[in-house]
């Protein structure tokens, strides 16, 4: 969108004491989100682990263990990407995250975090997809495997038909076993994608149209 696209309604124009008092108040309820977020995250720190099989994935280059998705790391953060088997173009919104990811990855290695891609398609076609995209990162199949089943990934809807999620799973490597330490789905996934992050700051938000926001602002369908 550009300037041409810039909606008319806009926010109610104040002097600088109405601003700066509006301000402290919403910094002041931000300020309760951050410390409940700080207890949400000490709760996920003391969750259980689960041992999880040592897969066999379909790398670009072969086959490629689970526990091989660590590299020299000991913790692993994977995208759960929603790529169907007959689909020949990966989810827009998981891509759209993707596309989220920090430019240099470095800094995760530095705190011991590999990362990877995994998604139900043949690799031919993740390959190609990421190709087109221009992502660097690692991506591999569970195409032949029952990752996606065993875990929720991919599910049956009432009428029988697979449904896949999107999400990430978080892994601890302990004694060379995987263990799944913490996963999270659906709007789970929001709190690493730093561009939405961004527009939740902004003036009209997201500008979609599940949002609470005021009269005339923009709003377009979610997935439209």
């Amino acid at each position: 969108m550009t300037k041409q696209d810039q909606p008319l309604a806009a926010p109610e124009i104040v002097d600088r004491e109405r601003f700066d008092d509006a301000l402290a108040e919403q910094v002041a309820a931000e300020k309760e989100v951050t410390r409940h977020n700080d207890r949400v995250a000490a709760s996920r720190r003391r969750l259980p682990m689960v041992e999880v099989d040592d897969y066999a994935f379909t790398g670009p280059d072969g086959p490629v263990r689970l526990t091989e998705l660590f590299g020299d790391a000991y913790l692993l953060v994977v995208q759960n990407v929603m790529f169907g088997p007959d689909w020949d173009e990966g989810c827009p919104s998981c891509s759209w995250a993707v596309d989220n990811l920090p430019a240099d990855m470095r800094r995760m290695s530095d705190e011991a975090m590999a990362f990877a891609l995994i998604s139900q398609a043949p690799i031919d076609k993740l390959e190609a997809w990421r190709a087109k995209r221009g992502w660097e990162h690692l991506w591999v199949s569970s195409s032949g495997t029952t990752y996606h089943y065993d875990w929720g990934w991919t599910q049956q809807n009432e009428r029988g038909e697979e449904v896949l999620r999107p999400g990430y799973s978080y892994y601890l490597l302990k004694d060379g076993k995987p263990y799944l330490t913490y996963m999270t789905t659906a709007r789970g996934v929001e709190a690493v994608l730093p561009v939405a992050q961004f527009m939740d700051r902004t003036a009209y938000g997201r500008q979609q149209d599940w949002e609470d926001s005021p009269e005339g602002w923009p709003q377009y369908p979610t997935y439209g």
